[in-house]
């Protein structure tokens, strides 16, 4: 749905890993994004793939997913057993964007005061999909990791095929895309329509800002899954990215998200794995989009 906290309390993890641990657990289903970048922009890859391996998750969708307004969740996050923050993922509202429908969602992260004197997180990530087919319109991510500054905004111009972006303020040349591609947040909202079946696996093209890849959503498994806010029946799935013709992550790490098995498809649990720990987030409460009503 992600960049993506501490070696006890005393031990200092490199920064770089630790950005990662962040991203993990506020991107979610996009996570896997970040876990393992691709070195310049991937070709479309499908070709390669035997047809019934996988499956295109482009197609339109319908009705308009303003069903998903007012809809938010929060995490509990930890590092290992050590509460380490809390993150949020929500749907505000509707807008326009370049006179499209569009959702805005809000994903942040923020680590616990008694977190903060290690490596403190103050991170938010914005998109605004298509409120139809839930492709990207613009995206802007903010992050305050330790002494780490990144700021990002992208706009995707339909019409000419071409993104715009900006780097910390300054603007950057424009870059073509293919249309109707996703966000690294958007891709998480995308991944919640699919009809999933334990064995699936699903390719999801997503932009990240000057490169584009395809985002593969592996299910492994159906399990029932205990959170702070119930138990939930959930579908295991595994974001991972997919170049040369070869899945492809960073040595060491894996993300899964759990997501629940019914049609609202909510993610409920992510846990990252990298190879000096382990960071989790697990719900804590769920506000429906019905409650906004």
């Amino acid at each position: 749905m992600t960049h993506n906290l501490v070696e006890s309390m005393t031990l200092r993890v490199p920064s770089r890993r630790l950005r990662l641990c962040v991203a993990a657990f506020l991107w979610l289903v996009g996570a896997a994004a970040t876990q393992a970048q691709p070195e310049a922009t991937v070709t479309d890859t499908s070709s390669s793939l035997h047809p019934t391996a996988v499956q295109d998750s482009c197609a339109p969708v319908s009705p308009l997913r303003v069903d998903w307004i007012g809809e938010r969740i929060d995490f509990h996050v930890a590092f290992g057993i050590v509460p380490a923050g809390k993150a949020r993922l929500e749907v505000l509202d509707t807008v326009r964007v370049n006179g499209q429908l569009a959702l805005h969602a809000l994903s942040t992260a923020r680590s616990a005061k008694s977190f903060d004197l290690v490596f403190k997180v103050r991170d938010s990530i914005e998109t605004w999909f298509d409120a139809d087919s839930v492709y990207a319109l613009r995206f802007r991510k903010r992050l305050r990791e330790g002494p780490y500054r990144d700021e990002k905004v992208v706009e995707f111009v339909l019409a000419d095929s071409l993104v715009r972006w900006q780097d910390d303020g300054r603007d950057k040349p424009p870059l073509v895309v293919e249309p109707r591609v996703q966000d690294v947040l958007s891709a998480g909202y995308r991944a919640r329509l699919l009809p999933m079946a334990v064995g699936d696996t699903f390719a999801i093209r997503t932009h990240d800002v000057n490169k584009t890849y395809d985002l593969m959503v592996i299910v492994h498994a159906r399990e029932t899954v205990e959170t702070l806010a119930g138990v939930y029946d959930c579908f295991k799935v595994e974001p991972v990215l997919r170049s040369g013709g070869l899945f492809k992550k960073e040595k060491g790490a894996r993300v899964f998200v759990w997501v629940t098995a019914d049609e609202r498809r909510i993610p409920v649990q992510m846990q990252s794995k990298v190879s000096f720990g382990t960071i989790t987030a697990v719900m804590e409460s769920y506000r429906s989009p019905s409650s906004q009503r």
